[in-house]
């Protein structure tokens, strides 16, 4: 046993990555006791077979040197660049449509929001993100405690609308991630838990904003997080039958909630926009108007070269909401194809690399915030472009403004992240310190019992 001990204490000495030492030093003793009971299979006794095993593993300070090789933090460098140049390209789109001038008061704010964001990205980049798995339930209570506390004090509203707290609202995601990975092995019990706090984040923006678009959207994005969650055995319940009825609701619930939101909810203005995009000639000459421009412009662009006299729609239109659209228009179909791709290789790079992480909360975490990159990214071009209806859109690094910047920074460097602890942290389940010392206190107990 002593030569056990030296052993493992040995190898943890060359793990410089302290949140790596601990999960290395559990999987070698987990290996060392397989390996002595397969000696014990054989005829050895318990105190030959362990130290045989200790044996095998070889020399205690090799070992432990290429362990720390492997487990260590690697910075993904290459979605680093790619938020730098998608960063710097928003802000050439933004000068480019004539939302901001060179020199101009508005774009020393926006270069001023770019370096705050980026800061901000690269300090969550070095933060360790399990204390969302950790913490995940008071994060999440406080901060929609937060989100409600700057509605009603300080948020200002536009069209009777809170536009200013859409996108914070977004950063529910990665907390939702934690709130699902702390039920896991709960059962049915934990499902529902799960399911309940999804009220909150719909609540404040179908309620309160008031949003109906931002309620869908982060229906689907965390209903797509819950789906995944059931299908990987996170609540050990029937998997087939859970989803099947999940799905059942998914689909209810959004055109019941539509309904609803469209008959008692919505403001005039917001259903006029609805009830334009189904109808466009019937209201041509009203809020289908903008349908009608956008088509005609769309028509006359050429894949190299703007539209002929867009300059005027432009000048109309020109916004955050729409400055895909006024790029395409000025510029031509190249230049907003270009720059949807480069948006969509950083989401799907994204993607993959959630899609590899070993550690289930790493998962998650990776998963929604990619998908919150991938939706927006999708329904603006859609609403840029008229295939959907007219709403307030973020498309991340072409929308200016600091709280988009510094919420698309704050998801970016939680993707870098889980990206940078991918070989650093395990498959385990966090939980804070007061609820470890708990269990093993109870754990304590009733060994003694």
């Amino acid at each position: 046993m002593k030569r056990k001990e030296e052993f493992i204490q040995l190898l943890a000495d060359q793990i410089r990555c302290k949140r790596a030492r601990e999960d290395v030093v559990r999987e070698i003793e987990a290996h060392i006791s397989d390996q002595a009971q397969e000696y014990e299979a054989e005829g050895m006794t318990p105190e030959e077979a362990l130290a045989e095993a200790v044996e095998q593993m070889g020399d205690p300070v090799a070992v432990g040197v290429e362990l720390d090789r492997i487990h260590r933090p690697r910075m993904d460098w290459g979605m680093i660049v790619m938020a730098v140049l998608l960063s710097l390209g928003g802000l050439a789109v933004q000068c480019a449509i004539g939302n901001i001038t060179v020199g101009s008061a508005a774009f020393e704010r926006q270069c001023l929001f770019m370096g705050i964001g980026f800061c901000l990205m690269l300090g969550i980049c070095f933060l360790d993100y399990s204390f969302i798995g950790k913490y995940a339930k008071p994060l999440f209570i406080l901060y929609a405690a937060g989100v409600l506390f700057y509605m009603t004090q300080f948020s200002y509203t536009v069209n009777g609308m809170h536009r200013g707290a859409i996108l914070p609202l977004y950063l529910f995601v990665p907390l939702y991630a934690g709130i699902l990975y702390q039920y896991r092995k709960t059962g049915y019990a934990g499902l529902i838990k799960s399911i309940g706090f999804l009220i909150p984040p719909l609540w404040l923006s179908w309620v309160w904003i008031p949003s109906l678009s931002t309620a869908i959207q982060l229906f689907l994005i965390c209903g797509g997080m819950l789906l995944f969650a059931v299908a990987k055995g996170w609540f050990s319940v029937k998997r087939k039958q859970t989803i099947l009825a999940l799905i059942l609701v998914g689909v209810i619930l959004p055109l019941v909630g539509g309904a609803a939101g469209f008959a008692f909810w919505l403001a005039d203005y917001q259903k006029m926009r609805i009830l334009a995009f189904l109808n466009r000639g019937a209201y041509a000459d009203g809020a289908g108007y903008y349908y009608q421009q956008i088509a005609d412009v769309l028509s006359r662009v050429n894949w190299i070269g703007g539209a002929a006299n867009a300059e005027e729609i432009v000048s109309q239109t020109a916004r955050g909401e729409v400055s895909l659209f006024s790029l395409v228009a000025l510029y031509g179909s190249l230049v907003g194809f270009l720059v949807v791709f480069a948006i969509s290789a950083m989401v799907i790079h994204a993607f993959l690399i959630s899609m590899k992480q070993r550690n289930q909360l790493g998962l998650m975490v990776g998963m929604g915030c990619t998908m919150v990159l991938g939706v927006q990214t999708v329904i603006g071009t859609a609403v840029n472009f008229g295939c959907l209806p007219i709403t307030t859109v973020t498309i991340p690094f072409l929308t200016g403004g600091g709280t988009a910047a510094i919420v698309y920074s704050i998801l970016i460097g939680l993707l870098l992240s889980v990206s940078r602890n991918r070989d650093v942290l395990s498959d385990r389940l966090y939980r804070p310190k007061w609820r470890l010392r708990l269990e093993r206190t109870e754990g304590t107990k009733m060994t003694g019992e």
